[in-house]
Order: structure tokens, then sequence, then C-alpha cells
């Protein structure tokens, strides 16, 4: 407005009535420009400061979202294991992915550990209602063992199934379990190791799971665990089938029944007591003879192992396996009860809220996938033609990225070109009166007058000299890379 005024003022009166307007208006219009300029450049550095300020924050919740979807995402996967296994579908899986989040909340056990024992159990053909009601018992048993959920759950399901019990039966098996390891020399892995080898043998023979425990764990106090113990006790199980015939000097002969009169087995701790009766009569001599005789050089170890366990021994480990109801949650509860245990427990509730937290996300996700896969389904249905074009467009949204750079120096360098400019100001009504007095020597004057004012500031302004530099290497990189995309493509 200020120049219009001007402008009127010179048509009515002369420039000379004007010059002082047009000085004023000059000083004006300096600081002005000084104080714009100033105010961008402060406002671009708080923006600046800003994002740097920010960029920690952003890289954590990057960091954070990353790991959330990584959570979820390996949850998902076995909990598909899970279902192609069982093929459980609708409410039924639903119902067992809520078990394994629930048990993921409430346990040193995550979610997906959760899940991949279920795993196991649905390759052990039990079905959603088994898994449901029998996946605590094991987790309770894995946390008071140490071992591994996975491999706890194996343990379980495959004796089970060997001494055709329940998956209802599995939280008392784990009992016995954990009572058996927890006052033998032995732990829950080594008794899965000579279950394998027994299990099926003593399930077949009626022989009870807690008779069995309790003899695993007297060979293991003498030494004899894992595979050796589970070949010793296989051995005895097959000498089993019909009496066992001593022999001694305080007795002529001696046998010893296996089977009730009905037919049926008798039970193993019966048997072993009545055989320990007996070799109390013994000389160790006789010992070896009678124990070769009855299992064989191999199994004879672990089968005097048994003979020879001190009664205290035995009345320790069968009041524990008589009464080990709740054993292995009571030794969960314990282990858990440490500040160790307290972390690795919030670490699984930490894990609980992010799968309840990215479940709202998933089915987002999972959209922006589809059309994703859509879109790369079209592209690599394109014909050849269709593919250039594509290269091309690519190409020249590759060129356009140095020109936003050379845009975004443009725009940083606003505030200097701003003060220069209201610099220059000062000097229009000295222009003006030039101008009326010889055009063409104006012309002159100003063109070198701008050639003095580009030197001067290309070598006293810095962000100047920069700006202009970078304007033309940013110039010569979009056409170089424009004329290579055209040259590419042809």
């Amino acid at each position: 407005m200020e120049i219009f005024k001007i402008l009127g003022t010179i048509a009515l009166n002369g420039a000379d009535e004007a010059e002082d307007t047009l000085e004023e208006v000059g000083k004006k219009a300096d600081n002005m420009a000084q104080k714009l300029g100033k105010a961008i450049e402060k406002g671009g550095e708080s923006v600046s400061n800003m994002g740097k300020k920010m960029m920690p924050l952003t890289k954590k919740m990057v960091g954070v979202s990353k790991n959330a979807m990584d959570v979820a995402v390996n949850f998902e996967n076995s909990m598909a294991k899970v279902q192609a296994i069982s093929g459980a579908t609708g409410e039924a899986f639903k119902a067992l992915e809520e078990k394994a989040i629930e048990m993921g909340g409430k346990t040193k056990f995550s979610a997906s550990e959760s899940a991949e024992a279920m795993q196991y159990m649905a390759m052990a053909g039990w079905k959603t209602e088994d898994m449901l009601s029998g996946i605590e018992g094991i987790m309770n048993l894995a946390a008071a063992s140490g071992e591994s959920l996975a491999t706890t759950s194996d343990i379980v399901t495959d004796a089970l199934s060997a001494f055709g019990l329940k998956a209802e039966d599995s939280a008392h098996f784990a009992d016995i379990l954990a009572a058996a390891s927890s006052n033998a020399n032995t732990n829950v892995a080594m008794m899965g190791e000579t279950f394998k080898y027994c299990a099926p043998v003593a399930g077949d023979m009626g022989f009870s799971a807690e008779d069995v425990a309790e003899a695993i764990g007297l060979m293991a106090n003498s030494g004899i665990k894992a595979s050796q113990a589970g070949t010793s006790m296989r051995s005895l199980m097959t000498a089993l089938t019909g009496d066992i015939d001593l022999m001694g000097e305080k007795f002529e002969g001696l046998s010893i029944q296996t089977k009730n009169s009905d037919g049926s087995m008798r039970s193993l701790n019966d048997i072993l007591a009545d055989c320990r009766g007996a070799f109390a009569n013994m000389s160790e001599a006789e010992k070896a003879l009678n124990a070769q005789n009855i299992v064989g050089k191999n199994a004879m170890s672990g089968f005097l192992a048994l003979m020879n366990a001190a009664p205290e021994d035995i009345q320790k480990l069968n009041t524990a396996i008589s009464s080990c109801d709740d054993k292995s949650k009571d030794m969960a509860d314990t282990m858990n009860n440490t500040l160790g245990g307290q972390i690795v427990t919030l670490k699984s509730q930490l894990e609980k809220l992010t799968l309840q937290l990215t479940a709202v996300l998933m089915p987002a996700f999972k959209k922006i996938t589809e059309v994703i896969q859509k879109f790369v389904d079209w592209l690599n249905s394109m014909s050849e033609g269709q593919r250039k074009v594509v290269v091309v467009i690519g190409i020249l949204v590759a060129a356009l990225a140095p020109f936003l750079i050379i845009l975004g120096k443009c725009i940083s360098t606003i505030g200097t070109v701003i003060k220069v400019c209201g610099t220059l100001a000062k000097g229009i009504h000295l222009l003006n009166t030039a101008m009326m007095a010889n055009p063409i020597g104006l012309i002159i004057a100003a063109i070198a007058a701008l050639v003095a004012a580009f030197i001067y500031l290309w070598n006293t302004n810095e962000g100047f000299r920069q700006f202009w530099i970078d304007l033309w290497n940013g110039l010569v990189e979009l056409v170089k890379g424009a004329i290579d995309g055209i040259c590419n493509f042809f």
C-alpha cells in the first residue's frame, strides 16, 4: 500500500516532493525485512530443535511398535500351528487362544510358550477340552522343575499316553513327577528320559505311575538315571511277566508271585518289597547271581539299586508321592516368589498386555498387507510395456528427490535473503532520482551494482554462497538423473 501512495505522490507532485516519503518507506521496509528474516530463522531453529528433541522418543516408539508386532506375530504363528495340528476352529480355537494368553499373564511363561506347549498336547491327540484343563498342571511342573514348557509338555503327554491315562490326569501326573524329583537325586528331564523306555511296558502291564516313579527315584539315588534307568526298568518289567525264582543258602528255592489270582499284575511296589525281603537273606555273591538271572547283566545294576535301597529312602519317596497333590503348584509358587521369579512373571504379564493391545491393530495391519499383496500381484501380472512405464515413473520420482533438497535449501535461506532485500530497500529513493535523470545509465549502473552486491555477498555471506552452490549442484544432479533415466529406458 505504501508503494501505491508513493506512485500517486510522484504522479501529482513529482519525484522531488515524494523523496522524503520514499526514504521513509525504505526504512520501514528495511526494518520489517530484518524482523521478518530473524523471525523466520528463529522459527526454523525452533522447529529443528523440536525435531531433534523428539527424535529419541520417535525412535523408541518405533522400536516399541516393532517389538509389539513381533510378539503378536510370533504368538499368532504358534497358535496357527496348534490349530493346524488339533483342527480346532471357531469358538474352540478362540478358547485355546484365550487360555494361552491367560496362562501367559499369570505364570512365568509367555503366551507364545503356552502355545508351544499346546502344540505337543495336540500332537498327543488331546482335544480342546483336554488342553484347556491340562495345561495348568504342566505349566506348574515346568515352573517347579526349571525345565522348558515345551519339554515338560512333551514328557507329560507322552507318559500319560503310555500309562493309558487321560488328559484330565495331567495335573496329578505332574504332581507325581514333582514329588519324586524333589525327594530323590534326579530331575524331571531325566525322569522323562527314563519314562521313554519303560512307560509303555509299565502301562501295558498295569503298573501305576506312582510305583514306577518311586522305583525310578530309588535308582537315581544310586546313580542309575535317565536312559540307563529306563533300560533297567524295562528289563525288570519284562522279567516280571512270570513268577520270579530265587536261590540262596538260607532257602533252597523261593518263588515270588507277580500276578493276582485273577491273572492281573500285582503292584510293582508289592513285588519289589517281596524281592527285598528275599535279598536281605542273601550274600553279596548270591544277590549278584540272582539279579543277573532275573534281569540280565546290562540291567542288574539298576535292579540291585532297588534291592539295596535304604528303608528310610523308600519311606521318604513313598510318602512324598502318595501325598503329592498340588505339589507342583506349591513348588512353582516357591520358585516364583523371588525377585527373579517376579521379574520373569512381570515380563509375561507385559506380553499379555501387548497381545491385548495389538489385537486391536492386527485386523488393520492385515488389511494393509492384503492391499499391498494385491498391488504386488497386479505388478506381477503387467505386460512388458506396462512395466517399462512403471520404471520411467520410478526414475522421475527418484530424480525429484534432488529437486526437493534444493527446495528445502531455498526455504532455509529465505530469512537471509529477506534481510538482504530489506537492506537494499534503503536505496530506493536514489534509484528513483537516477532513473528520472538518466534511464540508460541507470540500467548499466544497476547491473553493475547487482554484480557488485552479488560478489560482496558471495565473499562475506556463507549462507548466500552455499545457497547458490547447492542450487547449482542440485540442478546438475536433477538434469543428470533425468537424462540417465531416459537413456537407460531407451
